[in-house]
């Protein structure tokens, strides 16, 4: 390690960061977490892990190999690699890099030479060199490239996927030059098991961007191609079922009730926002949130057909949103479209509660929510809004209780349902 005292520091440990420091224990490596919440870096020091993808098993298993949580920034000068992984959230729809200009700047004030930085965060292309070393380079005189290195490599992480880990997915690995590349390729190589170099840090960004902007745009065909069914009494889950027969050509996406989550909703708008700045706008990605961004309105709009249709008026009835994860099996509300979905229904004058057994609290724009008990109250309302089921839902209680049930997620397990 050169005279480092361990072989990786994480700066950010969560969805991203702490799954990458356990597995690198697992590893064999020597690793520290710096975050700057001290209440988070307290839970992970007790084996409480705040994420769901770690168990506190795994988590203490990494502390009694001497993993260790701080918020103490000198930590990052004893070590090798530094790992930034942290929140790039938009902020009035703009990407917001107050966390990454932070890190650099820590990073920074305790560089030393021969360290290699590796940004993870996803951000527009050209961040790593235009923001990331430069910030770097307020608090250090070092040479980028020559006295310390640099790169990006984007993450990858599925939550609540039980196939594809942060080990076994396919890295994507950038360097400023060829010494940083290397040194990060031989860095990645002892935790994962495939890591896929690409020729600069503009790049590997542009890979992440890519790669959420296509499944973005292409839910959003398939939710306008299923308001046009609607329109047409066509089943539209009929027609993808049949589509996806095709060997050749064709993948399938299903409508739902918008997009949810950290990546989808956000990453399309790192690139328009990148595409503005030199006059050319991105009309595929701009009009894919338009469409996805209306579905929640066009959930309620056929909720509210949907009473009507059985004699109730939307106002004063009792509405039971069944699920409001963005994705099943995980606790994730992170940009739900149930959040914008339970708002307009509540405004217009229904009485909602909530069931998600992954979610004991759910606290939208304008409404705080807590969890009903599903095997006790299905019957009492009016209907029930699927919007997600978890693989452990109680579909036989669903399908017996009488209740009329809208669903979002065109579940075959439901049976007398009406799908979106």
């Amino acid at each position: 390690m050169s005279g480092f005292k361990y072989n990786l520091g994480v700066v950010g440990l969560g969805y991203v960061g702490l799954p990458l420091a356990v597995d690198a224990v697992s590893s064999g490596l020597s690793v520290i977490g710096y975050d700057i919440s001290e209440k988070k870096n307290n839970l992970i020091n007790n084996g409480q892990s705040p994420i769901e993808d770690i168990s506190n098993d795994d988590l203490n298993s990494a502390l009694d190999q001497g993993f260790i949580a701080t918020n103490d920034e000198a930590v990052l000068g004893d070590v090798e690699h530094i790992v930034i992984s942290v929140p790039t959230p938009l902020t009035d729809y703009q990407p917001d890099l107050t966390y990454v200009k932070a890190a650099a700047s820590s990073v920074g004030r305790n560089l030393r030479e021969g360290q290699v930085v590796i940004l993870e965060s996803t951000t527009y292309p050209g961040t790593t060199e235009e923001v990331l070393i430069p910030e770097i380079a307020k608090h250090s005189n070092k040479k980028p490239g020559e006295e310390f290195y640099v790169g990006y490599s984007p993450e990858r992480i599925d939550p609540g996927n039980k196939t594809w880990k942060f080990k076994n997915t396919p890295k994507i690995i950038s360097g400023i030059n060829d010494d940083s590349l290397e040194k990060i390729e031989s860095f990645y190589k002892s935790i994962i098991d495939e890591v896929v170099p690409v020729s600069s840090p503009k790049e590997a960004e542009m890979v992440k961007l890519l790669e959420n902007t296509y499944r973005h745009v292409n839910i959003a065909l398939i939710n306008e191609l299923a308001i046009l069914c609607n329109m047409l009494d066509v089943d539209i889950w009929e027609v993808v079922e049949a589509a996806g027969t095709k060997p050749f050509g064709f993948e399938s996406f299903h409508p739902g009730a918008g997009v949810g989550g950290h990546c989808i909703p956000v990453d399309p708008q790192y690139l328009s926002f990148k595409t503005r700045q030199i006059g050319q706008p991105v009309r595929f990605v701009e009009l894919a949130q338009e469409i996805n961004n209306s579905m929640p309105l066009y959930v309620c709009d056929r909720v509210s057909e949907f009473l009507n249709n059985i004699g109730k008026p939307l106002k004063d009835s009792k509405i039971l949103v069944y699920g409001v994860a963005y994705k099943p099996d995980i606790g994730d509300t992170r940009e739900s479209p149930a959040n914008e979905i339970i708002d307009i229904l509540v405004e217009r004058g229904s009485k909602v509660d909530y069931f998600d057994s992954y979610v004991k609290e759910f606290s939208t724009d304008n409404n705080k929510l807590v969890s009903v008990d599903q095997d006790k109250n299905l019957d009492k309302y009016d209907m029930i809004l699927i919007h997600t089921l978890h693989s452990n839902s109680d579909i036989e209680s669903l399908n017996k209780c009488g209740t009329p049930i809208f669903d979002t997620t065109g579940s075959k397990l439901l049976e007398n349902t009406t799908k979106i």
